[in-house]
């Protein structure tokens, strides 16, 4: 069985050849391949590969080997430049009934985290990536939780999840190897958010949501895990639902996120709250937004306007109610941009002669709604200047893209002041929009991603992610036939540029 994590982005069916779009803009003339490279895979073991890039320092592929019913794992780490030349490549061995559960990278290591099965006992594994050399520590948690985050902040780590069905963080000094729960979270009524880390100021923001009230609460400790500040986010009817910490060209820290009117997950706009200073939460209503419906077509763009001009006239508060998945804010020399993905779950009915009872069935009329699918209506783009105030937004459709599984699908790439180019999915192709501020650009160019001594016979899996400047990787699995030879399958690297 074979399986990709994603850290960037999940494409699903990915055929063999990708259509991106990018004729019409005088800024880049084409998408070509620069290098693919392969690895044969053993079908009798069950692999899991996360690529975990470093931009131009290179990507790591994280791949995890399992066999004797999961019950044995060894990892590997592969190192490649930017070239895709393999630089190093490493293997660790975590022990039997240890798992991996999450990782985290920093500017010059990769944090893994492993845990032992119905047990305390943690391995955490500081990997470098410049050499492929690695560190392990052994260790315990200080209570037997469920781990939901995972962060590193210098020497220490930060673990958070659940215990008792109330939210727990532990810091753990990996050097001293000694931990303390951090105080104030352990409570009734908190579900844990987020965990952000401010390396630079050694600060580290733990957001809580109280479930009674629905308000964020926002807790800051200091390296030493004491708390030395706190505040309620929002007002009312302006409930953020999650944030993400970046560091603006002007050196403030900002939190950024979305926010509902009332207690559901429908988000009706975004947010900035400043932490580096004293300053009101910025909120940017979807309706205010001036091309959050430029996505649509112009008679529907229309309609929505023109329903929102009634609802002003007559004095009530249109909004906008949307899911949203946001990703990690990117940073640039002008301010920063984000991108969120707006889905909704889809549900079918269907019709069944078995009737429940108890743990039984017996047969009769009967019907039932049950998950079928995500889709994804469309992304939104939103770029701040360097203070943190909204300059532009964009909106690129999706067109109800389907997947089984929660996870990013767009990707977003830089390429000049204000102008970026988003790759997203539409069925067995991929296409791109060029994105200038507020307009945007389509078209389409074919690129071939086989190699000319082999057959692919079948993708299993695929993804592409935005890798460095105007590159990006494919990768994936795929069965493939070399000349008259057998099939094998194989895991491949694909490095794409925009020259």
């Amino acid at each position: 069985m074979y399986r990709i994590t994603r850290y960037f982005i999940s494409i699903g069916k990915l055929a063999t050849v990708l259509l991106l779009v990018l004729q019409a803009s005088p800024l880049l003339a084409q998408l070509t391949t620069q290098k693919r490279v392969n690895f044969e895979m053993n079908t009798s073991e069950n692999d899991e590969f996360n690529v975990i890039s470093f931009e131009e320092r290179g990507l790591v592929v994280l791949n995890t080997k399992t066999n004797n019913f999961g019950r044995d794992l060894d990892i590997n780490f592969l190192k490649f430049n930017t070239e895709l030349e393999n630089q190093w490549r490493n293997q660790y061995k975590p022990g039997f009934l240890f798992r991996l559960l999450r990782y985290f990278e920093t500017e010059n290591y990769l944090f893994c985290l492993f845990r032992e099965d119905d047990s305390r006992n943690i391995n955490v594994l500081r990997l470098d990536i410049n050499t492929g050399d690695y560190v392990v520590t052994e260790t315990k948690l200080l209570t037997n939780m469920d781990i939901d985050l995972f962060k590193v902040i210098k020497s220490k780590i930060l673990i958070g999840g659940r215990y008792n069905d109330r939210p727990v963080v532990e810091m753990i000094n990996l050097f001293a190897q000694t931990g303390k729960v951090l105080p104030e979270i352990h409570s009734n009524n908190i579900k844990l958010n987020n965990i952000e880390v401010n390396a630079n100021e050694e600060l580290v923001y733990v957001m809580l949501k109280n479930t009674r009230n629905c308000k964020m609460l926002l807790k800051v400790y200091d390296y030493d895990g004491k708390l030395i500040g706190k505040e309620t986010l929002g007002e009312k009817n302006k409930l953020p639902l999650n944030g993400k910490l970046i560091k603006i060209p002007n050196g403030d820290f900002v939190l950024a996120g979305n926010y509902a009117d009332n207690c559901s997950d429908y988000s009706v706009g975004f947010y900035t709250y400043s932490l580096s200073r004293n300053s009101e939460t910025q909120f940017y209503d979807f309706v205010d937004l001036k091309n959050f419906l430029s996505y649509m077509p112009e008679k529907r763009q229309n309609r929505v306007k023109s329903r929102i001009s009634r609802k002003n006239q007559k004095g009530k508060d249109f909004k906008l109610r949307q899911r949203l998945l946001i990703h990690e804010p990117i940073k640039g020399e002008n301010g920063m941009t984000m991108l969120a993905e707006v889905f909704y779950p889809e549900y079918k009915n269907y019709n069944t002669g078995l009737l429940p009872i108890g743990r039984n069935y017996r047969w009769g009329s009967s019907s039932y709604y049950a998950f079928n699918n995500f889709r994804y209506t469309h992304a939104l783009i939103l770029h701040f200047d360097a203070n943190g105030k909204l300059e532009w937004d964009n909106s690129i459709a999706l067109n109800d893209m389907q997947s089984r599984t929660l996870d990013y699908k767009v990707q977003l790439s830089n390429v000049g002041e204000d102008k970026y180019i988003v790759a997203y999915p539409d069925e067995e192709i991929i296409k791109t929009a060029i994105v200038n501020g507020s307009s945007k650009t389509l078209a389409d160019l074919p690129v071939d991603l086989e190699n000319k001594n082999e057959r692919i016979l079948e993708t299993y899996q695929s993804e592409l992610a935005s890798w460095y400047d105007h590159t990006f990787v494919a990768y994936g699995i795929q069965s493939i036939r070399q000349d008259a030879t057998y099939s094998k399958d194989i895991f491949y690297l694909t490095k794409l540029s925009y020259e």
